[in-house]
């Protein structure tokens, strides 16, 4: 097809298509920021609300130690003495230990049959203060990271073998409510918030910001939902685009989205210099229609200060209304 400018736009249809590789990472992005049902349902509660949990997880909280890596339950107690059993016992393991009331020193009664087990004095220690200074960091620092890997690395670090003292602190159900508590607090609850700051808008490695727009229109078919764009793409690769009479290929990969999105548009650019084509631009939307193609080409025309001029246009899409939509989306832009 001929433009009213003389450039050439060519539309490919394609019926069917493989997803792209590894595009799942880039568009999994739904659970960074989620909080478990437990806190959810503490969100926005009412005052006076008090939030109960089961009465077995609050019990786990409060009896548990580790020492030398070994997780100990409280068994029972006296006046003078608090005795804790392996958390394997149930298996057969016969490891416990003794906490003095009076001094609150302690001692390795039986040794474990679970692992070996390597017995040393020590000090009671409690890290409760510090694991939460730390799971609220981490949260933050590795927001693309579950909940799970963090409370392992906090195991390690404050649990480890290699601390000869005996440790109170928190549950690994404890750590894991702090993380989405951390998440939700940072990032307002908002998904679509926490792609927008640092760290998921930054690029990998570079102090660059790879998060480009965040569109929201009015959605007249459906007024609940309205229609949202996301768009990413790393600066250098931008300026790629400016450059005079080079060819656009605009592929459309309907697969590779998380939860309530339709598509994800991708944007290449004909590199001379490598003979290939590089992906420049990654932009989500909730529709098909002609006007949030409309929309995302507008974004990609702005960031390179309405330099794009492309020689030709290639279309690589999947409906044949999207294919019309987006030509009719071109024809006004050059």
């Amino acid at each position: 097809m001929k433009s009213h400018d003389g450039s050439t736009v060519i539309v490919v249809l394609a019926l069917w298509r493989r997803p792209m590789e590894g595009l799942s990472s880039l568009c999994n992005m739904e659970g960074l920021a989620e909080v478990p049902h437990e806190d959810t349902a503490r969100v926005g509660a009412p005052p006076g609300f008090v939030h109960r949990h089961p009465r077995g997880q609050a019990r786990q909280e409060r009896t548990t130690c580790f020492y030398r890596g070994f997780k100990y339950t409280r068994a029972w107690t006296s006046s003078r003495k608090i005795a804790y059993r392996c958390s394997r016992f149930r298996s057969g393991c016969r490891g416990t230990l003794e906490v003095t009331i009076a001094t609150m020193g302690f001692s390795a009664v039986r040794p474990h049959t679970c692992r070996d087990a390597v017995p040393a004095p020590g000090r009671i220690e409690d890290v409760t203060m510090e694991m939460m200074s730390r799971a609220d960091a981490l949260a933050i620092e590795q927001v693309a990271r579950p909940a799970r890997q963090i409370w392992e690395a906090l195991r390690d670090e404050f649990y480890g073998a290699a601390n000869g003292n005996v440790v109170r602190g928190l549950s690994e159900l404890q750590v894991q409510r702090r993380i989405y508590r951390a998440r939700h607090q940072h990032f307002s609850g908002d998904v679509h918030g926490a792609i927008e700051i640092p760290p998921l808008s930054l690029a990998l490695d570079e102090a660059v910001s790879f998060f480009q727009f965040h569109y929201v229109t009015i959605n007249n078919e459906n007024l609940n939902k309205p229609t949202r764009l996301l768009g990413w793409a790393h600066p250098s690769l931008v300026n790629l685009l400016r450059y005079h009479g080079t060819t656009l290929f605009v592929d459309g990969t309907f697969h590779c989205v998380p939860r309530g999105y339709k598509q994800c548009v991708i944007f290449m650019v004909h590199d001379r210099a490598s003979g290939i084509f590089v992906p420049v631009y990654y932009v989500l939307s909730t529709s098909r229609s002609g006007d949030s193609y409309w929309d995302m080409l507008h974004f990609v025309v702005q960031s390179t200060d309405q330099q794009l001029e492309p020689a030709e246009v290639v279309c690589d899409l999947r409906l044949d209304y999207s294919t019309r939509s987006i030509h009719n989306s071109l024809m006004p832009l050059w």
